[in-house]
Protein backbone atom coordinates (compact mmCIF):
# COMPACT_ATOMS: atom_id res chain seq x y z
CA UNK A 1 0.00 0.00 0.00
CA UNK A 2 1.08 3.52 -1.32
CA UNK A 3 2.30 5.74 1.73
CA UNK A 4 0.32 8.83 2.23
CA UNK A 5 2.60 11.59 0.63
CA UNK A 6 2.49 13.68 3.82
CA UNK A 7 3.33 11.21 6.16
CA UNK A 8 5.92 9.39 4.11
CA UNK A 9 8.85 11.29 6.35
CA UNK A 10 9.00 11.70 10.37
CA UNK A 11 10.06 15.50 9.69
CA UNK A 12 6.28 16.37 7.82
CA UNK A 13 4.40 14.92 10.79
CA UNK A 14 4.68 17.37 13.69
CA UNK A 15 3.33 20.12 10.92
CA UNK A 16 0.24 18.74 11.48
CA UNK A 17 -1.00 20.35 14.35
CA UNK A 18 0.25 23.51 13.28
CA UNK A 19 -2.10 22.98 10.20
CA UNK A 20 -4.71 22.18 12.16
CA UNK A 21 -4.44 24.96 14.65
CA UNK A 22 -4.40 27.62 11.53
CA UNK A 23 -7.53 26.24 9.92
CA UNK A 24 -9.19 26.60 13.19
CA UNK A 25 -8.05 29.80 13.46
CA UNK A 26 -9.45 30.62 9.91
CA UNK A 27 -12.41 29.74 10.78
CA UNK A 28 -13.12 31.55 13.92
CA UNK A 29 -11.50 34.55 12.62
CA UNK A 30 -14.10 33.94 9.00
CA UNK A 31 -16.98 33.33 11.98
CA UNK A 32 -15.97 36.48 14.39
CA UNK A 33 -16.19 38.96 11.79
CA UNK A 34 -19.10 37.98 10.20
CA UNK A 35 -21.23 38.43 13.20
CA UNK A 36 -19.24 41.56 13.69
CA UNK A 37 -20.59 43.00 10.11
CA UNK A 38 -23.89 41.42 10.77
CA UNK A 39 -24.92 42.42 14.18
CA UNK A 40 -28.12 40.41 15.54
CA UNK A 41 -27.23 37.12 13.99
CA UNK A 42 -29.75 34.90 14.95
CA UNK A 43 -28.42 31.19 16.41
CA UNK A 44 -30.52 28.45 16.41
CA UNK A 45 -30.17 25.88 19.25
CA UNK A 46 -31.86 23.06 21.46
CA UNK A 47 -34.12 24.65 24.22
CA UNK A 48 -35.48 25.40 26.74
CA UNK A 49 -33.25 28.10 28.31
CA UNK A 50 -31.48 25.93 30.71
CA UNK A 51 -30.33 23.42 27.84
CA UNK A 52 -26.25 22.96 27.89
CA UNK A 53 -26.76 24.25 24.35
CA UNK A 54 -28.75 27.18 25.47
CA UNK A 55 -26.03 28.31 27.93
CA UNK A 56 -23.49 27.47 25.12
CA UNK A 57 -25.24 30.22 22.82
CA UNK A 58 -25.92 32.56 25.06
CA UNK A 59 -22.09 32.41 25.90
CA UNK A 60 -21.70 33.32 22.61
CA UNK A 61 -24.28 36.06 22.07
CA UNK A 62 -23.49 37.90 25.28
CA UNK A 63 -19.54 38.89 23.95
CA UNK A 64 -20.77 38.65 20.01
CA UNK A 65 -24.11 40.08 19.69
CA UNK A 66 -26.08 37.32 18.41
CA UNK A 67 -29.79 36.95 18.84
CA UNK A 68 -31.09 33.62 20.30
CA UNK A 69 -33.98 31.09 18.73
CA UNK A 70 -34.40 28.24 20.60
CA UNK A 71 -35.90 24.78 19.05
CA UNK A 72 -37.53 22.00 21.04
CA UNK A 73 -35.13 19.41 18.92
CA UNK A 74 -32.54 19.25 16.88
CA UNK A 75 -35.02 18.45 14.29
CA UNK A 76 -36.42 21.92 14.10
CA UNK A 77 -32.82 23.59 14.52
CA UNK A 78 -31.80 21.80 11.53
CA UNK A 79 -35.19 22.95 9.47
CA UNK A 80 -34.96 26.33 10.55
CA UNK A 81 -31.15 26.81 9.38
CA UNK A 82 -32.13 24.93 5.65
CA UNK A 83 -35.20 27.01 5.29
CA UNK A 84 -33.24 30.17 5.77
CA UNK A 85 -35.57 31.44 9.35
CA UNK A 86 -31.78 31.64 11.20
CA UNK A 87 -28.21 32.40 10.31
CA UNK A 88 -26.63 29.73 12.14
CA UNK A 89 -26.89 26.50 14.23
CA UNK A 90 -25.27 25.60 17.48
CA UNK A 91 -24.83 21.35 18.15
CA UNK A 92 -23.09 19.77 20.20
CA UNK A 93 -20.81 16.76 18.97
CA UNK A 94 -22.02 14.47 21.32
CA UNK A 95 -25.87 15.09 19.87
CA UNK A 96 -26.45 11.37 18.10
CA UNK A 97 -27.54 12.89 15.04
CA UNK A 98 -24.99 15.60 14.44
CA UNK A 99 -24.06 13.61 11.18
CA UNK A 100 -27.16 15.17 9.30
CA UNK A 101 -26.06 18.08 9.59
CA UNK A 102 -22.17 17.46 8.56
CA UNK A 103 -23.98 15.34 5.46
CA UNK A 104 -26.48 18.08 4.77
CA UNK A 105 -26.01 19.42 0.68
CA UNK A 106 -27.35 22.62 1.71
CA UNK A 107 -24.90 23.73 5.34
CA UNK A 108 -21.48 23.84 5.94
CA UNK A 109 -19.08 23.53 9.05
CA UNK A 110 -18.28 27.14 9.97
CA UNK A 111 -16.18 26.26 12.95
CA UNK A 112 -15.79 24.29 15.75
CA UNK A 113 -14.36 24.77 19.59
CA UNK A 114 -14.59 22.73 23.11
CA UNK A 115 -16.90 24.46 25.53
CA UNK A 116 -17.84 23.05 29.30
CA UNK A 117 -21.10 21.78 29.93
CA UNK A 118 -22.89 22.43 33.61
CA UNK A 119 -23.05 19.95 36.25
CA UNK A 120 -24.56 16.51 34.78
CA UNK A 121 -26.31 14.04 37.38
CA UNK A 122 -29.63 11.87 38.50
CA UNK A 123 -31.96 13.65 39.91
CA UNK A 124 -35.51 12.83 41.97
CA UNK A 125 -38.31 14.44 43.55
CA UNK A 126 -37.55 16.80 46.67
CA UNK A 127 -39.39 14.73 49.65
CA UNK A 128 -40.00 11.29 47.61
CA UNK A 129 -37.45 8.33 47.64
CA UNK A 130 -37.32 6.23 43.94
CA UNK A 131 -39.10 3.00 45.40
CA UNK A 132 -41.82 1.93 42.92
CA UNK A 133 -44.20 -0.95 44.08
CA UNK A 134 -42.73 -3.25 40.75
CA UNK A 135 -38.92 -2.09 41.83
CA UNK A 136 -38.29 -1.29 38.16
CA UNK A 137 -37.13 2.75 38.17
CA UNK A 138 -38.63 5.10 35.27
CA UNK A 139 -35.58 7.55 34.38
CA UNK A 140 -36.38 10.49 32.13
CA UNK A 141 -33.38 10.96 29.79
CA UNK A 142 -31.99 12.10 26.54
CA UNK A 143 -30.60 9.22 24.57
CA UNK A 144 -26.86 10.81 24.61
CA UNK A 145 -26.65 11.02 28.63
CA UNK A 146 -28.27 7.84 29.49
CA UNK A 147 -24.44 6.24 30.38
CA UNK A 148 -24.55 8.92 33.28
CA UNK A 149 -26.83 7.04 34.80
CA UNK A 150 -24.68 3.75 34.74
CA UNK A 151 -22.20 5.48 35.90
CA UNK A 152 -23.09 7.67 38.73
CA UNK A 153 -25.98 5.49 40.12
CA UNK A 154 -25.64 4.03 43.82
CA UNK A 155 -25.55 0.79 45.04
CA UNK A 156 -29.15 0.87 46.00
CA UNK A 157 -30.12 2.01 42.03
CA UNK A 158 -27.18 0.27 40.74
CA UNK A 159 -29.10 -3.25 39.79
CA UNK A 160 -32.89 -2.26 39.17
CA UNK A 161 -34.55 -2.83 36.21
CA UNK A 162 -34.78 0.64 34.23
CA UNK A 163 -37.57 1.68 31.68
CA UNK A 164 -36.26 4.71 30.01
CA UNK A 165 -38.67 7.84 29.25
CA UNK A 166 -37.67 9.46 26.29
CA UNK A 167 -37.09 13.06 26.64
CA UNK A 168 -35.57 15.82 24.50
CA UNK A 169 -33.47 17.66 26.45
CA UNK A 170 -32.01 18.02 30.05
CA UNK A 171 -34.58 20.32 31.09
CA UNK A 172 -37.61 17.81 28.95
CA UNK A 173 -36.03 15.46 31.77
CA UNK A 174 -36.65 17.69 34.83
CA UNK A 175 -40.18 17.98 33.56
CA UNK A 176 -41.51 14.90 33.32
CA UNK A 177 -39.58 14.63 36.15
CA UNK A 178 -41.28 17.25 38.42
CA UNK A 179 -44.73 16.22 36.41
CA UNK A 180 -44.52 12.59 38.23
CA UNK A 181 -43.75 11.08 34.81
CA UNK A 182 -40.39 9.50 35.94
CA UNK A 183 -39.20 8.34 39.04
CA UNK A 184 -35.97 9.78 38.79
CA UNK A 185 -33.81 12.04 35.74
CA UNK A 186 -30.83 12.32 34.04
CA UNK A 187 -30.42 16.58 33.76
CA UNK A 188 -28.50 19.20 34.55
CA UNK A 189 -27.81 21.71 37.15
CA UNK A 190 -30.25 24.54 35.92
CA UNK A 191 -32.73 21.69 35.48
CA UNK A 192 -32.55 20.69 38.66
CA UNK A 193 -32.55 24.46 40.07
CA UNK A 194 -35.37 25.06 37.71
CA UNK A 195 -37.80 22.62 39.02
CA UNK A 196 -36.53 22.30 42.76
CA UNK A 197 -35.16 18.92 41.96
CA UNK A 198 -32.63 17.07 44.29
CA UNK A 199 -29.30 15.48 43.38
CA UNK A 200 -29.40 11.46 43.91
CA UNK A 201 -25.97 11.32 42.18
CA UNK A 202 -23.61 14.05 40.00
CA UNK A 203 -20.56 14.81 37.92
CA UNK A 204 -18.62 17.81 36.75
CA UNK A 205 -19.71 19.19 33.24
CA UNK A 206 -17.98 17.46 30.57
CA UNK A 207 -15.93 19.60 27.87
CA UNK A 208 -17.26 18.86 24.93
CA UNK A 209 -16.86 20.05 21.13
CA UNK A 210 -19.43 22.22 19.79
CA UNK A 211 -20.30 22.80 15.98
CA UNK A 212 -21.30 25.68 14.48
CA UNK A 213 -22.98 25.13 11.02
CA UNK A 214 -24.55 28.32 8.63
CA UNK A 215 -25.38 27.59 4.50
CA UNK A 216 -23.44 27.05 1.76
Amino acid sequence: MATPPEAATDESVPALPGALADAYGRRWRSVVDQWASRPGTTLATLGPAGTSSHLTAAFLAERHGLRIELSDTFDAVLAALVERRVDQALVPSAYQGLTRFHWHRDLRLDAYFAQATPEYGIAAQPHRDPDPADGRLTVAALWEVRRIFTDLAPPALRDRQVRWVDADSTQHAAEILAAGGADLAVTNAPGVHRHALRWVARRPGAEIVWTLFGRR
